[in-house]
């Protein structure tokens, strides 16, 4: 349910039996849903400075095009080298970086995370309760992340460097008039998308408490932005 990408520690008591899930539909998901989604670049980044992939004590290298700085950021002794098209020091001795992604998202990233968060959070509820995962109300969510056609919405917060040390996943199912959401959070990437498609979003409401909001229509982003507290930056330009 949860790619196994993100840790097995942390993944293997999500995993849906097998028959839980038809083979040729895991198959198209594995390959069209979780791949794409673990292969977000911010993804990626959490996952080198968490030290889940690559355990082998290599420092991972994050590569930027139109680079100005090379940045060696080490958290619990985890290294990665992170090659920067921009990196400027904070008030209180941090860095705000952008880094324009060497290999580039697909595209229509944001329609096929929104697939990945609705494919767990129907895992979660499975989990949960299978009658209730079953239920007709969201077969919406099944023909989404299945791959029909919808428009929906990704929330997602700014990136902060912290290491991924759980991987944390949380459905909220309220009435057709509050429908709620699933978020995902691992190390400092917070993805949220709501249940219901095409639901207008507060947009100013979520602005101000700061989320930045992404159509299943837009195209994946040339720039990523990310802020390094300064107690985790070991290194710099």
């Amino acid at each position: 349910m949860i790619p196994a990408a993100f840790g097995l520690a942390q993944t293997n008591r999500w995993i849906i039996p097998p028959g839980g899930v038809c083979n040729d539909c895991n198959a198209w998901l594995g390959s069209q849903v979780d791949a794409p989604f673990i292969h977000r670049f911010d993804l990626t980044l959490a996952r080198a400075l968490g030290g889940v992939a690559g355990r082998n004590g290599r420092i991972r290298t994050i590569k930027g095009r139109a680079t100005t700085a090379q940045l060696d950021v080490s958290i619990d002794g985890h290294k990665v080298r992170v090659f920067a098209s921009r990196a400027e020091p904070t008030e209180d001795g941090g860095l705000d970086i952008e880094i324009r992604p060497e290999t580039r998202d697909p595209p229509d990233i944001v329609l096929r995370t929104v697939r990945a968060l609705w494919k767990m959070g129907l895992g979660a509820l499975w989990h949960a309760d299978r009658e209730l995962a079953l239920e007709p109300r969201w077969d919406h969510l099944r023909l989404g992340a299945l791959g029909h056609p919808f428009i929906g919405y990704l929330l997602q917060r700014p990136m902060t460097v912290v290491p991924i040390k759980r991987v944390h996943l949380d459905v909220q199912l309220q009435t057709d008039a509050d429908p709620g959401s699933i978020t995902f959070l691992a190390g400092g990437v917070i993805l949220s998308a709501p249940i219901m498609p095409g639901r207008p979003v507060p947009a100013s409401e979520l602005a101000s408490a700061g989320w930045e909001i992404q159509s299943t229509k837009d195209r994946a982003r040339e720039v990523i932005h990310l802020r390094l507290e300064p107690d985790d930056q070991d290194g710099g330009a």
